[in-house]
């Protein structure tokens, strides 16, 4: 891959990774956000957990438009990515992480089921991998549109039935976490601190072996 191959494929993943990272800092404000923000909360992270927590916290509109915003924006740049550079992103994140990392591993279990399920399985799990699968695989950009927006659509209003389902438990984890927000605020930071350490030794392990 040229140095110019590798910029551009740097500006199309620029999105998903600081989206990505967005999850870990909405993590650590959970407890902050949760009851006054849970619109911006959710811009953060939109997560399944998250997903729960917030619906019937604000109006259905305002939490499927953000929820739908965050959840789809990133897919559009994998899909791209993956139409793009084809086998050389899988190689890239190889060089990057290593040659077992996760996502790679992600990726051919998808790529050997996507011939018969694709749409299928693009529907159930418009996520990450999909997406990228999706474009190596050159999908239709109309058709991947049109299945990513079903799914994640349907996933949305799942949530959101399940929430309204369990809304005295989950009530009663919201007013839990308002009441100890500072000691929830802290094991919160705790817990990114240490997902972020595991993460970044997962990632040098297999550079220095």
């Amino acid at each position: 891959m040229s140095d110019q191959d590798r910029r551009r494929l740097w500006k199309l993943g620029s999105i998903p990774i600081v989206l990505a990272l967005l999850l870990w800092l909405g993590q650590a404000l959970t407890a902050i956000l949760l009851e006054p923000a849970p619109l911006v909360l959710l811009g953060l992270n939109a997560s399944d957990p998250f997903l729960v927590l917030t619906a019937h916290h604000t109006a259905m509109w305002a939490w499927l438009s953000v929820a739908f915003a965050r959840l789809f924006l990133p897919d559009l740049f994998l899909y791209q990515i993956g139409l793009d550079y084809g086998p050389n992103a899988k190689a890239y994140l190889d060089r990057e992480f290593g040659p077992r990392n996760s996502l790679t591993r992600s990726l051919g279990w998808i790529e050997r089921w996507f011939p018969r399920f694709g749409l299928l399985l693009l529907f159930v799990l418009p996520g990450y991998p999909m997406c990228l699968v999706s474009g190596i695989s050159r999908m239709n950009r109309v058709v991947f549109i049109i299945v990513n927006v079903a799914g994640t659509f349907t996933r949305l209003m799942l949530y959101w039935w399940v929430s309204g389902l369990f809304s005295g438990p989950l009530g009663s984890v919201v007013r839990v976490i308002n009441r100890y927000s500072i000691p929830v605020t802290a094991s919160m930071v705790v817990l990114v601190v240490v997902q972020t350490g595991r993460a970044a030794r997962k990632a040098e392990a297999p550079r220095s072996g």
